[in-house]
């Protein structure tokens, strides 16, 4: 029998994604990590991580540094 993946809202775009495509970040001491099991979480899709406008908003919004959230995005989508 086929497992069926859990549906995830995009916080950036709001588009409904199955949960396995999406990037798990969490905001933690006032940085936005990798996801690591523990406390609230956020999704974030593909498309908006790599849109340079959406990612703009997301820094401003989050209060981060945008070369470091970046990094951490490419990193992400790159390794899974």
């Amino acid at each position: 029998m086929k497992k069926i993946q859990p549906i995830r809202m995009c916080i950036a775009c709001r588009a409904r994604h199955p949960q396995n495509t999406l990037i798990r970040l969490k905001h933690e001491d006032k940085e936005i990590v990798a996801f690591n099991g523990e406390g609230r979480s956020f999704y974030l899709c593909e498309s908006c991580s790599t849109n340079e406008k959406k990612v703009k908003g997301l820094v401003k919004r989050f209060k981060q540094d945008e070369e470091y959230f970046t990094k951490l995005l490419k990193e992400l989508i790159n390794n899974g």
